[in-house]
């Protein structure tokens, strides 16, 4: 079958025209129906071509094909939380109490609760998904962490060959420190941030309130720790049992608590109106909203009180590191250094800490060591002091605390023993004059001493009477050297100390030699004290 094929055929004179003629109609008409289908990027409802990503390249193609999926918000960054620090909390300071109001108001708005707030300091306590849910519009001042706070470990861990040595009190505060006082720390208000108490015969006759911010109850299980250090500072056989007790749990049952509740603790006793806090217990790490409850209540005129710690370390725990705050450390009953302590030139006290006898949990006593035993001794002598003169700020009862010192250790401040030990008979006779008491302090031996080196032992003697001592002198016999080295010690004041150098080879420990001397000083006047004019010491290398 042929098909047939129709051609237009035009005379030749005119088929250049025509043809010119359709072709333009033709890009006419492609022209019309082009435009008519032109989409306008500015109208309404338009792909916007700038946001259509550019194709991959070849070898981008996946190898297979993927259904778009529903667009993802992208997740949260991290927190970045130092070591140590509570995970899943922050504390947000603000600049200002309307920034900090404002954001409280917009957090409940969105139906979240702080963790805790206070109010005093700006700052909030929040869960880290309401942070991220309610975020600060550039209304806070900056964002920090919580820490764990613990009571000083026990001393557990100690081998018997570090403690043997030491001498233990086995008696309860009152007799250790004695009838120094005709005031027993009325009108003085203490608080004690602990892990609570529990009731006992030893506090029958104490003025006692009490705070909880663990949920654990006051008295619930593990307020032990808290419970013995009440009964040194409050107890019927503590130094201050006239004393009124605010007793703030900040422990649990295993006694763990958190730097938060901690100021904010320290907030609360300011605002009750107390005159001494005690804190037998600490951490390692400085915390913004910590130090800012420390100097709350530093500048309202509150005195503070902190153990040191019990780790053996070269550096104190807080809160006992701040300057604000008095740190203390532990002495045995010979008056040396319980050698669990933390050390640190910034000690301010030695007091007892080595197996003292204080109220028990179950009702019973026990023997209590640390420092946590030895500040509230601190706290307790300052509230009787203060209480001798109600009127009389706390600050003199420091400025009298630290007059009456024993010099311990190396002369003057030093890493152990701090400005000095308390002495309670000092105490007792300081508005006594014409008592003639000079006393060979201590004798001391550097801890870096290394085995067969020649190194310095200075021999310290200290005027613990009232009146001016005169010229005397000072003998000091390195045992295995026949004869003693002399030395004269000049007229001293009242407290004033002076020291003595000698020199002798360091034994090495593997030979279990030691090196033994004594020292006496003496008086050129008739001595009150003749007990305290020798002192013989025993350096021996720990193994």
């Amino acid at each position: 079958m042929n098909y047939f094929k129709y051609v237009l055929k035009a005379p030749t004179s005119i088929r250049p025209a025509i043809f010119v003629t359709l072709l333009c109609l033709f890009v006419l008409l492609c022209f019309f129906v082009l435009s008519g289908q032109k989409t306008d990027l500015n109208s309404p409802g338009s792909e916007d071509l700038s946001q259509v990503p550019e194709a991959p390249s070849r070898d981008m193609q996946p190898e297979f094909a993927v259904e778009p999926a529903e667009q993802q918000e992208a997740p949260e960054p991290a927190f970045n939380y130092p070591a140590g620090a509570l995970e899943g909390e922050l504390v947000v300071h603000f600049k200002d109490r309307q920034a900090y109001l404002d954001y409280l108001q917009r957090l409940r708005d969105a139906g979240l609760e702080p963790l805790g707030q206070l109010d005093a300091l700006l700052a909030l306590r929040l869960s880290e998904a309401s942070l991220r849910r309610v975020r600060p519009q550039g209304d806070l001042d900056r964002i920090s962490f919580s820490y764990p706070v613990t009571s000083p470990p026990p001393l557990g861990a100690l081998s018997p060959l570090q403690l043997g040595g030491l001498q233990p009190f086995d008696t309860v505060a009152a007799m250790i420190a004695g009838e120094w006082s005709d005031a027993d720390g009325s009108g003085v208000r203490v608080a004690i941030l602990d892990s609570g108490f529990q009731a006992h015969s030893d506090f029958l006759d104490s003025q006692m309130t009490s705070l909880d911010f663990t949920g654990a109850g006051i008295d619930g299980l593990g307020s032990g720790h808290g419970t013995s250090v009440t009964s040194i500072i409050g107890g019927r056989l503590g130094i201050a049992p006239g004393a009124e007790l605010l007793a703030i749990r900040v422990l649990d049952e295993q006694g763990q608590g958190n730097s938060y509740d901690l100021a904010r603790a320290i907030i609360a006793a300011v605002d009750e109106g107390v005159d001494i806090i005690n804190m037998s217990l600490g951490l390692y790490q400085d915390v913004p909203v910590l130090h800012e409850a420390i100097l709350y209540a530093d500048e309202r005129g509150v005195l503070m009180v902190a153990a040191t710690g019990n780790d053996g370390y070269g550096l104190i725990a807080y809160p006992a590191a701040y300057s604000q705050v008095l740190a203390v450390t532990a002495v045995d009953a010979q008056g040396q250094q319980a050698r669990f302590p933390n050390q640190s030139d910034t000690i301010d006290f030695a007091a007892p800490g080595f197996e003292v006898i204080v109220a028990a949990e179950d009702g019973n006593y026990v023997s209590f060591s640390g420092t946590s035993a030895a500040a509230p001794f601190v706290t307790a002598t300052l509230a009787v002091l203060k209480s001798e003169s109600v009127s009389s700020g706390v600050d003199l009862s420091v400025d009298v605390l630290k007059d009456y010192l024993n010099d311990s250790g190396a002369p003057g401040v030093d890493p152990l023993y701090g400005a000095g030990t308390i002495d309670w008979q000092r105490l007792s006779e300081r508005n006594t004059p014409g008592i003639y008491d000079l006393a060979v302090a201590d004798l001391y031996l550097s801890a870096d001493s290394q085995a067969g080196t020649t190194v310095p032992i200075e021999v310290s003697v200290q005027n613990r009477g009232t009146s001016r001592t005169l010229e005397s002198q000072l003998e000091v016999q390195i045992v295995g050297v026949s004869e003693p080295q002399r030395f004269t010690i000049g007229a001293l004041a009242p407290g004033e100390a002076t020291s003595r150098k000698v020199y002798s080879q360091v034994p090495a420990s593997r030979n279990g030699e030691s090196l033994d001397v004594a020292a006496r000083v003496i008086p050129a006047a008739n001595d009150v004290r003749p007990e305290n004019d020798a002192k013989a010491v025993r350096f021996k290398a720990l193994k």
